[in-house]
């Protein structure tokens, strides 16, 4: 029965059409390829040799659900990694003769050393010369004298690889041995070609927020990374092959069969204690915010209280109006953990642990597809995905915790247990409201495939109609919100909301593509892309994993955060992305589709390389002050005495407020007072809170100033206590302190937007007009500078011409205000 299963078990791979049990396959009819004659193998070597024998498919399950799951555990227990594809050995080959073929061998040796020595003396002169790389690399600068002591180093070093070539090629025809050998050895090291790369990559500071430059570099070094790869896989010498299985007896038993499990289970718990503890620290710096954590904090918290989707936060007026917004249903699933400590912090440490967790049901995914430590690399690849890390930080979200749901969706559905599968789902549906669309993309493509038809057309019928009926009836039926604005520019006939958008898309997708085509968004699909080396897309139908992110991050039109990778809308792509790359390997390794083991490896080293450069320069692990980017932020890892100090100063501000009493807050102090029922922001107003905790540093947002000023001045509040910068006020109070706060706080000096708006269009309307003017005379200077230049050069005058103004004297931008912090969401 086994033996029948693994023969007729349906593949994921919908451009492999299942085979008739007595149609033999290739390796049972094809005999092994004769090894080529010396002159045809001297002159063309092939670039791989005959398929290895095709591998073995996933073990079928049981209808049951329990069918073989201990079988496939055990075979994991037994997988060990793979060696090199396996082909005659360069001994066996006979001696060439023939001197066309003898020369045409000579000269790709010789070429090969030389280009390996010329690549090693950089290497050499990047790693130990002095500390003038990083200009060289930003800046083309290079100390005087230099560029010539760089230039005969590596000429030098060229030199010096063809003459031991030329060495080696002499003493193998004196004592008649096969020439090949040394082509051979020379194409198994030819990976050391991109050795230079390696100094040049692992140096952050020339790329510090340089992600245009770098990306495509990465890009191009991993695809070339991985053809290097690959011919050295497929003429992997006889030595380095018996060293190989050397090497493979010398790890222990216990390593080769649970190694690879619990390697990931290590970077997951990692992964959760590294984010809890910067993003409980991050909080500590005061640096969340309303909009999301607060939020989020004052949902879990009136979901103690038997009030769902009610955000004070969002709608101080109709807090149950936040459904509008998003339907967070998933959230309550977590109130027994969130009951323990209703905190803050417990949603951000709850939103590290499952995050790193979902590693777990991937590696599980992919270790029935490839072998476990080529799975293993998959999984930590996620965990070092630095689009995730970015996401982790943009407050506390939904999406990201999706991801280990839907990842364990497509395990169960793999293992045939349908009840996980079915619980999984659910639970990751309830997330957000637009989480189906990927759960619906999975039940498709398992349908399609053929792979789980019935389960497939189940997940995704039932999620189609939930997200339908959910966004389109039930949110729309809680009231109207600002989210349709975000596609504002593929509204059809004056018509607003997103039946308006699919209208435009099924009647315009020109039009559509035009607005997707665009360089910020280009740029945002490298930042995905990038660190999988396209892996999901070198296949046609994975394309339909980037169906979802299209449709919720590419279509918008009118808000920047759903493409920017620094936020959790990357998340609508990374899952399905990373299954996509699964699926790419396990392609890449099949013989029935052209591929082989050699391309698997070989695309699999340059996926970990890709990993590797990309979290080192950009992710959070490196905890590079400055070189991490989350959400809108910047991120700093450290914090410092006064930051601690500010810190206890707001925790005893915090401390004098009742737990049951109404607050509102400024904007990074509301997450820590938000887990009550009645929490809002003061760029909303007091809205008749009891408490006021506010900072002289969160007043630069066009509203909050204008609103607490009006509440100070006419003793509604009155200040109840006073550190450094922060300040606790309550209803009612004495306000013998008031007069002070506003001389202190200067909130008397308020701005004009809002209460002024036509002066304040006319005072920006002379602004622009004098930016214009300031960049028009710029221009004319310039262009009166650039006829001078050219007159002094016709008239070839030695005098030296005189020195340009210094970059910088004028620049005709406006300054750079504090952005508005971001919309809800």
């Amino acid at each position: 029965m086994t033996e029948s299963r693994e023969r007729t078990e349906p593949t994921l791979d919908p451009s492999e059409a299942p085979k008739s049990e007595a149609e033999p396959s290739p390796a049972e009819t094809t005999p092994d390829r004769p090894e080529p004659a010396p002159a045809a193998s001297a002159a063309a070597e092939p670039d791989a040799d005959a398929p290895a024998a095709r591998e073995t498919a996933p073990r079928a399950l049981d209808d049951e659900g329990d069918d073989g799951a201990a079988d496939d555990a055990e075979d994991a227990e037994q997988e060990e990694a793979e060696a090199p594809p396996s082909e005659p050995a360069p001994d066996s080959s006979p001696v060439l003769v023939d001197e066309d073929a003898l020369l045409g061998v000579t000269t790709r040796a010789l070429a090969l050393a030389a280009l390996l020595g010329f690549s090693i003396a950089t290497w050499l002169q990047l790693s130990f010369t002095g500390g003038w790389v990083n200009d060289f690399l930003t800046e083309n600068v290079l100390p005087e004298g230099r560029r010539m002591t760089f230039v005969q180093g590596v000429v030098g070093g060229a030199a010096l690889g063809a003459a031991i070539c030329a060495y080696f090629v002499s003493q193998f025809r004196k004592k008649k041995r096969n020439l090949v050998t040394i082509e051979r050895w020379l194409w198994f090291v030819s990976p050391l070609l991109l050795l230079p790369a390696v100094p040049s990559l692992f140096r952050y500071k020339p790329w510090v927020n340089e992600h245009e430059r770098l990306l495509p570099i990465v890009l191009f070094l991993a695809l070339a990374l991985e053809i290097l790869c690959f011919r050295a896989l497929i003429r992997a010498p006889l030595k380095a092959r018996e060293w190989w299985e050397e090497l493979r007896e010398q790890v222990p038993e216990l390593v080769r069969r649970r190694g690879a499990f619990w390697v990931v289970v290590a970077g997951s718990l990692f992964y959760a204690a590294f984010f809890s503890f910067i993003l409980l620290r991050w909080h500590q710096k005061l640096r969340t915010g309303n909009f999301d954590l607060s939020i989020n904090d004052n949902l879990m918290f009136g979901g103690l209280h038997g009030r769902f989707l009610e955000s004070t936060v969002v709608f101080p007026q109709e807090p149950g109006k936040y459904l509008a917004n998003h339907a967070k249903f998933g959230g309550y699933l977590f109130l027994p953990i969130y009951a323990l400590y209703p905190r803050a912090e417990t949603l951000l440490v709850l939103q590290s642990v499952l995050i790193g967790a979902g590693a777990i049901p991937l590696w599980a995914f992919a270790r029935r597809h490839l072998p476990q430590w080529t799975a293993t690399i998959v999984a930590l690849a996620y965990l070092a995905y630095y689009p995730m890390h970015g996401a982790s930080f943009s407050e506390f979200q939904y999406v990201p915790i999706a991801a280990a749901f839907l990842f364990a969706t497509v395990w169960a559905a793999e293992e045939r247990r349908w009840v996980l599968m079915g619980v999984a789902a659910g639970m990751g549906m309830l997330m957000r409201e637009d989480i189906p669309l990927g759960m619906a993309l999975v039940g498709g493509f398992l349908a399609l495939s053929g792979y789980r038809p019935k389960a497939g057309l189940t997940l995704a019928a039932v999620a189609m109609t939930y997200f339908v009926v959910l966004r389109f009836y039930v949110m729309d039926s809680a009231g109207d919100w600002w989210y349709p604005n975000m596609y504002k520019e593929l509204w059809a006939d004056k018509e607003k909301g997103f039946r308006s958008v699919i209208k435009t898309l099924i009647s315009n997708p020109l039009y559509v593509f035009s607005k997707v085509l665009v360089e910020k968004k280009v740029i945002y699909l490298l930042h995905l892309m990038v660190p999988l080396v396209f892996l999901p897309a070198r296949r046609w139908y994975l394309w339909a994993a980037f169906i979802p992110g299209a449709l919720l991050t590419l279509l918008i039109t009118n808000y920047d955060p759903p493409v920017m990778f620094s936020f959790h809308y990357v998340m609508h792509w990374a899952p399905l992305l990373f299954l996509s790359a699964v699926l790419a390997l396990k392609s890449l390794g099949d013989a029935q589709s052209g591929g082989s083991t050699a391309r698997r490896q070989a695309a699999t080293i340059a996926f970990a390389a890709a990993s590797l450069v990309l979290t080192f320069n950009y992710g959070a692990f490196a905890m590079r002050d400055g070189g991490f980017k989350g959400g809108f932020h910047k991120v700093e890892f450290g914090i410092s005495d006064s930051e601690r100090q500010r810190y206890q100063n707001l925790k005893t501000l915090a401390a004098m407020i009742p737990d049951d009493a109404s607050v509102a807050a400024t904007e990074k102090l509301g997450p820590h007072v938000s887990a009550r029922l009645l929490m809002y922001t003061m760029r909303h107003g007091p809205q008749g809170a009891e408490w006021i905790l506010a900072s002289s540093r969160e007043l630069k947002l066009s509203r909050t100033k204008p609103k607490l000023f009006e509440v100070v001045k006419d003793g509604s509040y009155g200040v109840v206590k006073r550190i450094e910068d922060l300040a606790l006020l309550k209803r009612g109070h004495d306000t013998a302190g008031n007069a002070k706060l506003i001389r202190d706080w200067r909130l008397a000096e308020l701005p004009k937007k809002g209460r002024d708006k036509d002066r304040d269009k006319d005072r920006d309307g002379d602004k622009d007009r004098d930016r214009d003017k300031d960049r028009d005379r710029d221009k004319d200077r310039d262009r009166e500078k650039d006829r001078d230049r050219e007159k002094d050069r016709d008239d070839k005058s030695r005098e030296q011409p005189e020195p340009e103004p210094a970059d910088g004297e004028h620049d005709p931008r406006p300054p750079e205000e504090d952005p508005e912090l971001k919309a809800p969401g």
